[in-house]
């Protein structure tokens, strides 16, 4: 253990282990996205998700390893702040240099603070759907019930901007810390964080934003035509398959009826 101490235990390994765990972060939340997008299509829908999710093999093993990641990751992010802080000279030198000045500095002065939001926010996710999960309703009507309370959505939207805010710089600081800093790379990271934070603050944002609006909990029309359509082309390929054996079969019988003869 001894060299893993020496190699997480400088500051430039505790960068690096922030950055691989803050990438596979944002790893999980895209997948978290996709999955809390499926509200859109109802509460049925994102219980089917929920239920397949679940049936993953060794999911609860899944479910502790992420929060181990999230708690590792945040408490490493806010380390790291309080040790720049410590030492002003070197702070300094490297906030002028980093990124620039602008948003990516204010991110950067920031990031022990949105850090330990997001902590927050992530206990207060918990507890309201994680916990709660395997009440009678499902998740979906869980998620309906939630977000219907005004304080609730403001918290979570204001829990979605801290995410994007922290993906924002925190894409950019990995990126550094895994020594990938180049003038024809780095403007490509800043902009991909950047479209990626907006991605996240819009996506996931935008649901408790559409409970409150009075999002129907059978989803939008939009996807329930959708589905009917699909409904209506598999009966008409049913009809048409029944239609085809009817055919075949009047076929065989004046075959044999032929042969009778």
């Amino acid at each position: 253990m001894s060299w893993f101490t020496r190699a997480f235990g400088s500051t430039i390994g505790k960068k690096v282990l922030a950055g691989l765990s803050g990438l596979a972060l944002v790893g999980f939340l895209i997948g978290h996205l996709y999955g809390n997008l499926h509200i859109y299509k109802g509460a049925g829908a994102l219980d089917e998700y929920a239920h397949h999710l679940h049936e993953i093999p060794g999911f609860p093993l899944i479910e502790i390893g992420l929060l181990a990641a999230f708690a590792l990751h945040i408490g490493l992010v806010i380390n790291l702040t309080m040790s720049n802080r410590s030492a002003k000279a070197s702070r300094y030198a490297v906030k002028g240099s980093k990124t620039g000045g602008g948003a990516g500095s204010l991110a950067s002065r920031t990031m022990a603070l949105s850090g330990m939001t997001l902590l927050v926010f992530l206990v207060v996710h918990i507890v309201q759907l994680r916990m709660n999960r395997g009440i009678e309703g499902g998740v979906g009507n869980l998620t309906f019930d939630t977000l219907a309370n005004p304080a609730i959505s403001a918290l979570y939207i204001a829990g979605s901007l801290t995410v994007a805010w922290h993906v924002y710089h925190g894409i950019q600081s990995a990126a550094r810390s895994l020594g990938v800093n180049h003038e024809n790379y780095t403007p490509l990271i800043v902009k991909g964080g950047a479209a990626l934070a907006v991605v996240f603050a819009v996506g996931f944002a935008s649901i408790p934003v559409a409970v409150m609006a009075g999002l129907p909990t059978d989803g939008l029309a939009v996807f329930a035509s959708s589905d009917d359509h699909g409904d209506a082309h598999g009966d008409e390929s049913h009809d048409d398959a029944h239609d085809e054996d009817t055919d075949d079969a009047a076929d065989d019988e004046s075959a044999s009826a032929d042969e009778t003869h």
